[in-house]
């Protein structure tokens, strides 16, 4: 048995993450921890709901049916092949061999279902035409806690107050910028990128919000998004966890960067200013 640990004796010394402070050690591991989670709350929407919208270069197209069900699959894989990394840095008992031979066997696996679904989509749809619907396509357990909190979150999708977020995002996002490329100060940029992350999650949030109620007896809503969810629940809903998620995502990834720049030491900052 192991226990976790905040340095494992697993960690590669070779790699940068080890040779880091311990402050830079922790942030990075919870952002890779939030990743995994991520990446498995997005999984678990496809296996729900029997649809997955992924983005393409032409924008999002949604994986239904098996296809759906194959994309999850590989997105679950693929978390398991990055925890495998918090596993090696984090558990006393971790083998360095066994956990760097699993993310190669999961990577594998992760590529083989992207190379079936991308031949498959490209042939036709055939995976697409295998109806395996999701396990509960009209449930909104995987939406909580928007069923009951849409309303008090329909403002911050009011025209008004979305112009306002895509004025302070473009602000804070062009700060960011300037503290990177012009002052480079990167405490100020973390902070700001953070800012420009946290504003998109609020413009998210009243997006899902509003696609929530716009189907549920929202005042003055047109009804063809009633009878969309009505006619095909699972599509409609996973649209909708997608906005939630991706909210919730923004946000999570937002208070990690904005904690970063106050909480890492400036010596660090100095040193990774000197590296870029």
């Amino acid at each position: 048995m192991g226990r976790w640990v905040a340095l494992s004796a697993a960690a590669d010394p070779k790699a940068a993450w080890t040779k880091a402070s311990a402050e830079q050690r922790f942030f990075n591991s919870t952002g890779l921890g939030l990743t995994v989670a991520v990446l498995l709350a997005y999984a678990l929407g496809g296996v729900v709901f029997g649809y997955l919208p992924v983005f393409v270069l032409e924008g999002f197209a949604v994986l239904q049916g098996m296809a759906a069900w194959l994309g999850a699959a590989g997105t679950t894989i693929l978390a398991a092949g990055w925890a495998a990394h918090l596993v090696q840095r984090h558990w006393s008992s971790a083998s360095p061999t066994a956990c760097t031979t699993f993310r190669h066997i999961c990577y594998v696996a992760v590529a083989t279902c992207v190379c079936v679904i991308v031949l498959a989509e490209v042939s036709g749809g055939a995976l697409s035409g295998l109806r395996w619907g999701g396990l509960a396509p009209a449930s909104e357990w995987l939406l909580a806690p928007l069923p009951w909190v849409w309303r008090e979150l329909l403002p911050l999708g009011s025209p008004k107050v979305t112009g306002k977020l895509f004025l302070t995002g473009g602000a804070a996002f062009a700060l960011a910028l300037l503290f990177l490329k012009g002052f480079k100060w990167p405490r100020a940029f973390m902070f700001f990128l953070g800012a420009t992350a946290c504003i998109a999650g609020f413009y998210f949030l009243g997006d899902a919000a509003l696609d929530y109620g716009a189907a549920r007896g929202l005042p003055g809503a047109s009804p063809d998004y009633a009878k969309e969810l009505k006619a095909n629940p699972g599509r409609y809903n996973a649209w909708n966890f997608l906005t939630w998620l991706g909210a919730l995502a923004c946000l999570a990834y937002g208070v990690l960067m904005v904690s970063i720049s106050l909480a890492i030491p400036a010596r660090d900052f100095e040193a990774m200013a000197a590296r870029s």
